[in-house]
């Protein structure tokens, strides 16, 4: 797997990267107190989480420029609600989806 997860540094718990098993790291981490674990960049790790089914929430912060065909974030994910939009005077906006169930 390509990628890597950095879970950001909480009281008293310095900031970790994980390249191992991504998943059982977030299941582990999920069972213990604390604020949200945040991914910074790799798709592809992305949707390997999603699959695995630990992912609650994405937020995706979207730029307005063209850049021919591009990538594709999700291709056939269905498992997404809008919860909220929010539009930036730059004109970023910034999307939070849950994960249906």
């Amino acid at each position: 797997m390509v990628g890597r997860l950095i879970i950001p540094r909480r009281a008293g718990r310095p900031a970790a990267t994980v390249t191992r098993d991504p998943a059982a790291t977030i299941r582990e981490l999920k069972e213990q107190s604390g604020k949200g674990i945040w991914l910074w960049g790799s798709s592809k790790l992305m949707h390997s989480l999603l699959d695995a089914g630990v992912v609650d929430e994405v937020r995706m912060l979207v730029c307005p420029a063209s850049r021919g065909k591009g990538t594709r974030v999700f291709e056939d994910w269905q498992d997404l609600k809008l919860v909220e939009a929010t539009g930036f005077e730059n004109g970023v906006a910034l999307l939070r989806y849950g994960i249906k169930k």
